[in-house]
């Protein structure tokens, strides 16, 4: 059993993420008293606001008896949403560090749990100037060396690409698959999942998007993804009606890309439709280049399918294809990245995007031993060792995020040849602009001051409840972005 006691219940989630960097449970308990119980391991955690200061200690304790503590001080901030934001981070990093003492194994994000290192960085460098965030990173999140230098270096890479004022992005989503891979987590289903499901999802889709013009008004597109799921696990048909409505909302675009994830759900009259829509960008996922490991997640494809799809797509002449690969498969090590990598980079694709399994608690994976899995050592010689192999292959990294449960507390990261970055990664990923978003699961975001303050307009993820609400889904997205519309 593991538990936790805080004196400021409010963030119990937030410093539930804390221990779970070094407990791998799902289930913490939440104690009344700070009493840590005689079996399992507790943590037992007070913070306090006195003379002008903010002191958050923690005790760590394993079968009753007290083996780490720390306690982290800060200045206490004058705005309620500062003291907030400084609560959560100095509690988490009170026991973090509480945690390291006791296995002496320092994390490569150190107490950091969020999912956009770049963004706090850049939004950090804005407050305290470079020097003062890398000592932020550093020395109070404990972030290692070589974590802050890829940080900068993505925020670096960046330069440039941001986007303007008066821009947008818009996203389509289609939550079909062939097969559900073992580490999904997401809203997905077959398209046959019931009678007519496709030609029904597709019409209540075109149906919402009746408004996107309407929406954007006089601002521009800068960059239109239509992801899922794998878009390409539409008919021809279905696949067809999608791309000619996004077309019609991406003609002006500087950007235009569609998800073509499944090796086995690519075919060369989905590829012409996809090039004669205007889309631009592909991506082509791999995973690994190990049949056996293919089947172990889930997928239904071999290596050989992955290398005639990345072929196809490749004759039909795309500006940017992305392959995805995954660090932490089970059975897999780092010589197996190594040789996957390796046939990636011969095709010299102009993205490649590392990820590092994430164990969702919705995945088949959670239910599975971890001893199957590689440790968090050989996760972190795998990711360090694709850095090593892109780099020298003249591919750098552009955008990078992060997620629960992720094996090693890692990342994902994709990597660039020069002028090749996906603009709508960027966006997405460091929330630099509106985002007008259609389909099941789909989250519309609109920013304020900055992207100091985000507002969102949440599409429901069930496939038959977005056929039946899909207009109200439509709505929503008038109301949020109304006011962007009068001041355009």
């Amino acid at each position: 059993m593991t538990a936790l006691y805080t004196s400021k219940p409010q963030y119990f989630n937030d410093i539930c993420e804390a221990i779970r960097l070094f407990i791998g449970t799902r289930r913490i308990e939440q104690l009344e008293t700070a009493a840590a119980p005689s079996e399992g391991y507790a943590v037992l955690h007070t913070l306090n606001e006195a003379d002008g200061m903010m002191t958050s200690t923690a005790r760590f304790f394993v079968d009753g008896i007290s083996v780490a503590e720390d306690t982290f001080a800060s200045t206490l901030p004058k705005g309620e949403l500062e003291k907030k934001r400084e609560a959560k981070r100095a509690s988490k990093i009170s026991v973090y560090r509480a945690l390291l003492t006791y296995y002496k194994t320092p994390l490569p994000w150190g107490s950091l749990t969020g999912i956009r290192p770049t963004k706090l960085l850049r939004d950090s460098e804005t407050l305290l100037g470079i020097e003062g965030a890398k000592s932020l990173f550093l020395d109070t999140f404990d972030v290692s060396p070589q974590k802050y230098e890829l940080a900068k270096a993505i925020e670096d890479a960046q330069a440039g690409l941001y986007p303007k004022e008066n821009e947008l992005d818009v996203y389509i989503g289609i939550p079909f698959c062939v097969t559900r891979c073992a580490y999904c987590s997401f809203a997905s289903y077959t398209p046959d999942v019931f009678k007519d499901a496709e030609t029904q999802y597709v019409q209540a889709l075109l149906s919402e998007l009746d408004c996107a013009e309407e929406i954007i008004g006089r601002r521009y597109v800068r960059a239109l993804y239509i992801g899922g799921g794998t878009p390409t696990a539409l008919s021809p048909m279905g696949l067809e009606k999608v791309l000619a409505r996004a077309a019609q909302i991406a003609h002006d675009a500087e950007e235009f890309t569609v998800e073509a994830g499944r090796p086995d759900t690519i075919t060369q009259e989905k590829l012409a439709l996809i090039k004669a829509s205007g889309a631009r960008r592909l991506s082509v996922n791999a995973q690994t280049m190990f049949d056996e490991t293919l089947k172990r997640i889930g997928r239904q494809h071999t290596a050989a399918q992955f290398f005639e799809a990345y072929e196809l797509a490749k004759e039909t002449g795309f500006d940017a294809i992305n392959v995805d690969l995954i660090a932490g498969l089970p059975g897999e090590t780092q010589a197996h990245m190594e040789k996957s990598l390796d046939q990636v980079i011969g095709l010299k694709p102009e993205n490649v995007t590392v990820h590092t399994l994430a164990v969702k608690r919705a995945s088949k994976f959670a239910a599975v031993n971890m001893d199957a899995f590689p440790t968090d050592t050989q996760n972190a010689q795998s990711v360090a060792k694709a850095h090593e192999m892109l780099h020298s292959a003249g591919y750098y990294a552009y955008y990078m995020y992060r997620q629960k449960y992720m094996k090693g507390s890692l990342e994902n990261a994709g990597y660039t040849l020069p002028g090749k970055a996906c603009l709508y990664n960027i966006d997405n990923m460091e929330e630099l602009c509106d985002v007008l978003a259609f389909g099941a699961g789909a989250i519309s975001k609109r920013l304020f001051s900055g992207g100091a303050r985000i507002e969102r307009a949440a599409n429901v993820k069930d496939l038959r409840g977005f056929i039946e609400r899909h207009s109200e889904m439509a709505d929503a997205k008038r109301a949020l972005f109304e006011s962007a519309k009068k001041t355009s």
